[in-house]
């Protein structure tokens, strides 16, 4: 198959997959991606998912993407409270949160971790609109109450002093009365004993 045709019809797509390519041409023959490559035409992100060199340049891309490797998914923990500037330091990772098993991949555009979390316990994300596309973000008191979960270690002032949190940038976006609310769903006297510990370290 002529590269160009192909391009011509996924060119719009920030990645796609083998799935994807057999709806447009069933007798597909896929030697030509690996061909396309070695050519340095094509990127292989993971298994069955590729993508053109020039489309994932933001962050949002690869929020995306990370979105799109493992389903279901949000961003969360060390990367969220990056994105909403709770934490100083650059993230080389980008963590998200899923029911499926718990993974870590190496691709050309990153690495991606993924946390296992049962189902019941698969909420407080949304939609967030970036730079030209759409990914699923953990909202402000999942992604503290997310960082609790997964590292049991985080329970007193010295613990949460490593992380180096922005108070006031916390202030100014954290509900309350939100993070209440998914406690009572969540059940947890543990985690809830934890997050008054943080709650108190914040000064909230």
């Amino acid at each position: 198959m002529n590269f160009q045709k192909f391009r011509n019809v996924f060119h719009t797509q920030k990645v796609f997959s083998t799935g994807d390519i057999v709806k447009v041409w069933a007798d597909f023959n896929y030697v030509n991606l690996v061909n396309w490559q070695k050519k340095g035409y094509l990127l292989k992100l993971r298994n069955t998912w590729y993508a053109f060199p020039d489309t994932l340049k933001t962050e949002a891309d690869l929020y995306f993407l990370a979105n799109r490797l493992r389903t279901p998914s949000y961003i969360s923990l060390e990367t969220a409270l990056r994105f909403f500037n709770w934490i100083p330091e650059s993230v080389f990772s980008i963590t998200s949160v899923t029911t499926a098993k718990p993974a870590e991949w190496h691709t050309p555009v990153g690495h991606f971790a993924y946390r296992s979390l049962q189902p019941r316990l698969f909420f407080g994300y949304q939609p967030v609109e970036g730079e030209g596309t759409a990914f699923n973000m953990a909202g402000p008191e999942k992604t503290l109450l997310d960082l609790l979960y997964f590292n049991p270690h985080l329970i007193e002032a010295p613990d949460f002093e490593s992380l180096r949190l922005n108070r006031e940038e916390i202030a100014a976006r954290l509900d309350l009365s939100r993070v209440d609310n998914y406690l009572v769903f969540i059940a947890s006297p543990t985690l809830e004993s934890r997050w008054r510990n943080l709650q108190k370290f914040l000064a909230l």
